[in-house]
């Protein structure tokens, strides 16, 4: 039997380790791909490879479906100029348009956990294969992978978790088959993740990130990115206790150099050539080639008179990065000064405009996951007092060059994640996670209220179907 999955070759230099320096290919028969360790490895490089598609995190899951539905953006009206774009941010998921959409993106990812599957169900026989500790990372890998698809698929389509975790919400495939699962409970589905999660963490015990730094393993999911999954996964799954410790877990590395805080120099002190994705501390990125596509497509200000995604102004500049002591906001924060560039009255969003060295590593990056967030989940998980997380936040706040905050509130913290994640698809899921408003406008009137309605999405008809 023949899979074909289309690659891109990783922009990898010769200090990486030699099992991800593997060239890509077009068609390979399944038994040739699994007979040697080099086409285990091709076959776990075409799934990130993948994983930057349009229909996931190339486009749809990062900076443009689930960003506008998180309120990053300020729709407009004109139905010439904005199209389907104004039904998704009104939560109109029934559309053709729409349906066929989160269509596309729930295929892509079951396809994809299904390539994981198939390396996953062959490999513990070929363990033989394999070469120092390459089993135990290749596998981790891809456990990490199969966990990280379901858990999307389970925040974008199923319940919110906090309201009705026992609700049905999406398969979890753990074996490489065509015949459709059934939907399980969403507490259920949180079980399985979490599952693959610590498994992976296991396999990766070893992974050369822990002594040897990042070296361009942030660019797949290493030991410190699952230990952030889990914080991630931990907190949305409502177990404070397990998100703070895998939170400082990661919190550890950086104090140990391992994901420094970006050097203040690379980022206000070259302005030709910003570091606008804080490359140092990019737990994992993916790595896309054409990754200016996404500024080109969706930001650039030479767009118009067609749409340009950016922020609602007077929510951004005094709110978001304004409105003092209320929400912690200052238009002296990196994030501001770095990724918002004026343009007559308007500013528009750079963070993935092309540096002056277009052939830098970090020219190509996709944040994932990043130290930042760390800090936040560490603080929100301050037991039920989320004021006890106020020291986390200061030290991610001295390191985007602003003051600290007396006191951290709920209000304080959301405005936080807005301003570390822009961006980068994780809006919506705070606020469903939160059950919050979503903020669109500085005017809190037009901003819808929590609702069903809003955060779950009906499943794709490729499933209702099946």
């Amino acid at each position: 039997m023949t899979y074909a999955i289309a690659l891109a070759a990783l922009l990898m230099t010769a200090g990486c380790a030699q099992w991800l320096d593997v060239k890509p290919y077009d068609k390979i028969a399944e038994d040739e791909l699994l007979s040697t360790e080099e086409g285990y490895m091709k076959l776990l490089n075409g799934i990130y490879i993948e994983l930057n598609t349009d229909m996931l995190y190339g486009a749809s899951m990062s900076v443009e479906m689930i960003e506008i539905m998180g309120g990053a953006y300020a729709v407009g009206t004109d139905n010439s100029v904005w199209g389907n774009y104004r039904d998704l941010s009104e939560y109109e998921y029934g559309t053709l348009y729409w349906r066929a959409r989160m269509n596309e993106t729930w295929n892509k990812a079951y396809s994809l956990i299904l390539n994981c599957n198939m390396l996953l169900t062959n490999i513990d026989a070929d363990r033989d294969l394999f070469s120092e500790d390459n089993y135990r990372i290749v596998k981790g890998e891809a456990l990490a992978l199969r966990a990280m698809l379901h858990f999307d698929m389970l925040r974008l389509f199923g319940p919110v978790y906090s309201r009705n975790p026992q609700q049905l919400a999406i398969p979890y495939y753990k074996a490489y088959s065509v015949t459709p699962n059934s939907l399980l409970p969403a507490s259920q589905v949180a079980g399985e993740i979490t599952h693959d999660l610590l498994e992976a963490r296991i396999l990766l015990a070893n992974d050369p990130v822990r002594e040897n730094g990042g070296d361009y393993r942030n660019l797949r999911l290493n030991y410190f990115a699952v230990a952030g999954l889990l914080a991630r996964t931990s907190l949305y799954f409502g177990d404070k206790e397990s998100a703070f410790r895998y939170a400082r877990e990661v919190i550890g590395a950086v104090e140990d150099g391992i994901f420094p805080f970006v050097d203040r120099a690379l980022v206000t002190g070259s302005p030709d050539d910003p570091d606008r994705i804080f490359s140092s501390e990019v737990i994992f990125a993916l790595s896309h080639s054409q990754r200016n596509s996404l500024f080109k497509d969706y930001y650039d200000p030479s767009r118009i008179p067609n749409y340009v995604f950016r922020m609602d102004n007077d929510l951004m500049s005094n709110i978001v990065f304004g409105g003092g002591a209320m929400t912690g906001g200052n238009r002296d924060d990196y994030r501001y000064r770095v990724n918002w560039v004026a343009t007559g009255a308007n500013r528009y969003f750079y963070k993935y405009s092309d540096m002056a060295d277009v052939g830098n590593i970090r020219n190509t990056m996709i944040p994932m996951l990043r130290i930042g967030e760390m800090y936040l989940i560490a603080a929100e998980s301050q037991s039920d007092d989320i004021a006890a997380g106020t020291a986390y936040v200061n030290v991610l706040r001295s390191n985007r060059g602003v003051n600290n905050i007396q006191e951290l509130t709920e209000n304080i913290l959301r405005y936080e994640y807005i301003r570390e994640l822009y961006g980068e698809g994780q809006l919506f899921f705070m606020y469903k996670r939160m059950f919050a408003p979503v903020m669109f406008s500085s005017q809190a009137s037009k901003n819808p209220q929590p609702s069903d309605r809003i955060f779950v999405v009906p499943l794709p008809d490729s499933e209702t179907e099946n």
